[in-house]
């Protein structure tokens, strides 16, 4: 396994994880959906795969943990064929 493979499995690993807790704080408290959005958007952004995004997506998660809304402005699907 390279470094960047080993790299992308623990962002994916940490993804399941966020989207564990997510799960389990949604059920308590059903209108928590934002949670889960933040985590799948993340993990699109995060993934590596095409299309690739722009931005940072770390920072972009923890944006969107405190506006409960994914800050498409600053962390999109690539543009100018990158993508």
């Amino acid at each position: 396994m390279t470094a960047s493979e080993a790299a992308e499995a623990a962002t994916l690993m940490q993804g399941m994880r966020e989207a564990q807790k997510a799960t389990s704080a949604e059920a308590a408290d059903p209108d928590e959906g934002w949670r889960q959005h933040c985590i799948d958007t993340y993990t699109l952004c995060a993934s590596q795969k095409k299309p690739r995004w722009t931005g940072d997506c770390n920072a972009c998660m923890e944006r969107c943990r405190g506006q409960h809304q994914w800050p498409f402005e600053l962390c999109q699907q690539g543009k100018d064929g990158r993508g």
